[in-house]
């Protein structure tokens, strides 16, 4: 079997890959360092490292993994994103936890918070890319994902409210002359 490493596919798990590397590049000092310099509990620590974390991770996957610009979408970005990342802090923090408890170390607790978030890195990527993307692209494959609204949410809402023009499959929404009675 010959992996193509120019498919789109291999692009995104590349740089998907890059983007975990500059969150751990962001969150292990930060763990370390509350931890093991300066004392703070094992949980608090790695609530904190993961959250810093997960900043540039979700930035450099939004611009650069999928390239998205335009506004962030709750519903449709943020929402499935920090989701996916309160999963991995929860096994981490189970990990590091245990951890803690069993060993005391700095370098224990960062091994197990990276162990943590190792069983749902692939995962994530799954679902961000075959489930989420992959849906929008199916509902509207002649849209970019930023006029379908950047997610699965807005993808599905493409329905000629707020502003967005209406599906070839739809009627056409009547429009009201009367909106503005001051003119």
């Amino acid at each position: 079997m010959v992996i193509d490493v120019r498919s789109p596919t291999v692009v995104k798990l590349a740089r998907y890959s890059a983007a975990s590397i500059a969150g751990v590049s962001v969150g292990v000092p930060v763990l370390a360092i509350g931890y093991g310099v300066l004392g703070w509990n094992e949980l608090v620590a790695n609530l904190v490292s993961v959250t810093l974390g997960a900043i540039p991770n979700y930035l450099i996957n939004r611009y650069w993994t999928w390239h998205q610009t335009g506004k962030n979408r709750l519903w449709g970005e943020v929402v499935p994103f920090w989701v996916m990342s309160v999963l991995g802090m929860i096994l981490s923090l189970i990990a590091v936890n245990y951890a803690d408890h069993r060993w005391g170390t700095t370098l224990a607790v960062v091994i197990a918070q990276l162990s943590g978030f190792a069983a749902v890195w692939l995962a994530k990527f799954l679902v961000l890319d075959r489930v989420m993307w992959r849906i929008v692209h199916d509902l509207h494959p002649d849209v970019a994902i930023d006029e379908a609204e950047a997610g699965l949410i807005g993808a599905l809402r493409r329905d000629g409210h707020d502003g967005e023009p209406a599906t070839p499959d739809q009627p056409p929404r009547p429009t009201n002359l009367a909106r503005n009675p001051r003119q």
